[in-house]
């Protein structure tokens, strides 16, 4: 898709996940890989839910805002982007089960889903840091390689993915399976998928990754 078709997805994105409590107000941030190098992000202090693709702020190849004010998270994406060069899209947002999670320091990475194995994988915890500062990109880059998505301890979650679509997707099934995962607990349930059936999910995830 060109760039403008591109801003209309990161609004249609950013407005479902609006819908749906996950992004709220002028929380979180969407971005988007262009394939000159240079990157479409969410503006600073915009309302996800009220967003008009001629906001979208165009960042050059080395950072650089074309117009506008990039999201003061900008290095967090930048660092994604540079470790991760299959990713094209990244999605942070604060869904309020996963942000409870993230807040509790507890990693969603109990196999209780055979779905959320394959698409979303296990969620890690990254230690505490300020969310507007390089700090917050040194934070989660240790786990960028390796998975793709991750709890903000503190803050919230980052998901990462091929397009915006996907990515808003897995934030989705980040939400969906902390919710459940709170529910099992609540229900004193200890239940989570044999060991043997994991590997074999794992397995086919990772087949699934490298032929992207």
């Amino acid at each position: 898709m060109n760039e403008y078709q591109l801003k209309q997805a990161i609004v249609r994105v950013a407005r479902r996940l609006d819908q749906k409590g996950i992004l709220t107000s002028t929380d979180g941030n969407l971005s988007a890989r262009l394939d000159d190098g240079g990157t479409l992000i969410t503006p600073s202090g915009s309302c996800k839910g009220e967003l008009e693709p001629e906001k979208i702020v165009r960042l050059f190849r080395d950072g650089t805002p074309r117009h506008g004010r990039p999201s003061s998270e900008i290095a967090l994406h930048r660092m994604i982007y540079e470790r991760r060069p299959d990713v094209r899209a990244i999605v942070h947002a604060h869904p309020p089960y996963a942000t409870a999670y993230a807040v509790a320091g507890m990693a969603l990475d109990q196999p209780i889903l055979s779905e959320a194995i394959l698409t979303l994988g296990r969620v890690p915890v990254a230690s505490y840091a300020m969310p507007t500062a390089e700090e917050l990109a040194r934070s989660v880059e240790p786990l960028v390689a390796q998975h793709d998505a991750v709890l903000l301890r503190f803050h919230g979650a980052v998901c990462f993915a091929r397009d915006i679509e996907q990515a808003g997707y897995l934030m989705e099934t980040l939400e969906h399976v902390a919710r459940i995962d709170f529910i099992r607990r609540s229900l004193g349930s200890n239940e989570v998928i044999p060991q043997h059936e994991v590997a074999r999910l794992e397995d086919l995830r990772a087949a699934m990754r490298a032929s992207r």
